[in-house]
C-alpha cells in the first residue's frame, strides 16, 4: 500500500507531509482526529523484500517502547497492522535535533551543553531500568526544543532482554561514528555501550568533532576498537574532560556504573560551572559606556522640617542652605541651657545627624495649651538660635511671625 498525504490512517491519522524515507520505512507527520493533535507515524515500505523480518523488528520497537513514559523519551501512542504493514503511531516532536545544532553551531558551551546530555543521560537510565538498550544513541536521536526539553526518539534497532535475539550474532548494530568498541566487535551491547555513544556525543558537543574519522564506517569502528580517544582540548573544565574520557573507556567495565551516575555527576558539574560563571559576573564591574561614574546623592535631613509642618501645615520651610527659624516648641530655658551645655562649646555648629529619626507632632485642637516639646540639640540645625523658649499655641507663633 503506498501512503500518500491526505489518508486516513486506521480511521483516525491523516497523512499532513512526509518527514523521512529510509531503506526500511518512512516517518509521516499526521493529524490524530479524534484528539486534535498531531502525531508521528512510522511505517514500513511496502516494496522491501524480506517483509516479515522487518515486521518483527518493528514490532519489537513497539513492545521496547510501549513502557517507557518518561518526560525525555518520545511516547508511543498506538502499534497496529494492517495488510500486513505495520504502523507505529508515536509523539510528534516539533524540535531540532542535536545533530541540527552542531550542523549550525560547532562546540556548544559546556553550561549550555549539559543540560542536554544530562536529560538523555536520565531518559536512557528509565530506559535501561525496563532492561532496554537503544543501541543507537546519536545527535540525530536526540530531539531538543527551543525551551532545552530533550526528547530521545527511534528504538528502532532497540534491544530487550525480555525479548526474543532478532539480530543475528557477530551482526553490527549501530552508527559507526557513535558505536562502541563491544558493538562494533559484534558483541552483546550492554547499558555501558549507550554510555559509550552519548560520551561520543558529549565529546562532539564539546570540541565541535567527533573522536574518530575514517574513509568507510568499517575504518571508523574499528577506530572505536583500537585507536585511544584523542583528548579533549584544555580549553574544557579539567573534571568535565576527565567524566567524558571516562565515558570512552573501551572496556565497559572502566566506564560509570549506569546512566544514573551520569547523569548525576554532569549535574554537579554543571552546578560548579554556573556558580563560577555568577561568581566573576559578581566581581566584574562594567563602567558605563560614558566612562563617567555614577553620582552618588544623599538627601538632607528634614526632621525639623517635619516637625514644624505637623505643627502648624501653613509654615514655609525655607528652601536650601538658608537658615531655618527657630521652632517654638522647645522646653524651658532652664533645661535647653543645660543640653547645650552638655553639648560643649561646639553645638554651634552641630550638623543634623543624617540617620536622625522624624519627629511628628500633630496640632494642637482649638482653643488649647500648646503641648511643651522637647528637640534635642542634636537635631536642631545649624545657625538656630538655641537659647529662644515659648509656650505658646501655634496660632500665637504665626502672629510673632
Amino acid at each position: 500500500m503506498k501512503l500518500i498525504e491526505g489518508q486516513l490512517i486506521h480511521r483516525r491519522y491523516r497523512l499532513d507531509r512526509r518527514l523521512a524515507q529510509g531503506g526500511m520505512g518512512e516517518v509521516w507527520k499526521a493529524y490524530d482526529i479524534q484528539l486534535n493533535r498531531p502525531v508521528a507515524i512510522k511505517a514500513l515500505r511496502s516494496d522491501q523484500s524480506n517483509m516479515e523480518s522487518k515486521l518483527q523488528r518493528l514490532r519489537a520497537e513497539a513492545h521496547n517502547s510501549a513502557n517507557l513514559a518518561h518526560p525525555n523519551i518520545a511516547a508511543l501512542f498506538e502499534y497496529y497492522e494492517h495488510d500486513g504493514i505495520g504502523f507505529l503511531i508515536m509523539e510528534y516532536v516539533p524540535s531540532k535535533s542535536l545533530a541540527d545544532l552542531y550542523h549550525e553551531r560547532g562546540a556548544i558551551p559546556p553550561t549550555e551543553l549539559l543540560p542536554i546530555l544530562i536529560q538523555t543521560a536520565r531518559g536512557l537510565f528509565v530506559a535501561h531500568s525496563h532492561g532496554v538498550i537503544h543501541r543507537d544513541v546519536k545527535p540525530a536521536n536526540i530531539m531538543v526544543s527551543d525551551n532545552g526539553e530533550v526528547k530521545i526518539t527511534d528504538f528502532g534497532v532497540s534491544y530487550s532482554t525480555n525479548q526474543e535475539q532478532i539480530t543475528q550474532d557477530g551482526m553490527v548494530v549501530g552508527t559507526a561514528q557513535y558505536i562502541s568498541p563491544e558493538q562494533a566487535q559484534g558483541q552483546q551491547a550492554t547499558p555501558q555501550s549507550d554510555i559509550y555513544s552519548l560520551g561520543v556525543v558529549a565529546y562532539e558537543g564539546l570540541c565541535g568533532h567527533r573522536p574518530f574519522t575514517g574513509a568507510t564506517p568499517v575504518d571508523i569502528a574499528a577506530a572505536h576498537v583500537n585507536d585511544p580517544v584523542p583528548p579533549l582540548p584544555d580549553t574544557v573544565d579539567l573534571q568535565l574532560r576527565q567524566f567524558v574520557m571516562s565515558m570512552l573507556e573501551k572496556d565497559p567495565r572502566d566506564r560509570p556504573k549506569d546512566a544514573l551516575v551520569v547523569s548525576r555527576t554532569l549535574a554537579r558539574i554543571e552546578r560548579r560551572l554556573l556558580d563560577q560563571q555568577t561568581e566573576a559576573s559578581d566581581d566584574t564591574f562594567v563602567a558605563p559606556p560614558s566612562g563617567r561614574m555614577p553620582r552618588r546623592v544623599a538627601s538632607a535631613p528634614h526632621a525639623v522640617n517635619t516637625l514644624l509642618r505637623a505643627m502648624d501645615p501653613k509654615t514655609i520651610i525655607p528652601a536650601g542652605d538658608a537658615p531655618i527659624p527657630a521652632a517654638p516648641i522647645v522646653a524651658d530655658a532652664a533645661s535647653l541651657n543645660a543640653s547645650v551645655a552638655a553639648a560643649g562649646a561646639t553645638s554651634a555648629a552641630t550638623s543634623v545627624p543624617l540617620a536622625a529619626p522624624e519627629v511628628i507632632v500633630p496640632a494642637p485642637p482649638a482653643n488649647s495649651a500648646a503641648p511643651i516639646v522637647q528637640l534635642p540639640v542634636a537635631d536642631m540645625p545649624s545657625g538656630v538660635d538655641h537659647s529662644l523658649e515659648t509656650s505658646a499655641t501655634a496660632d500665637s507663633w504665626k502672629e510673632q511671625q
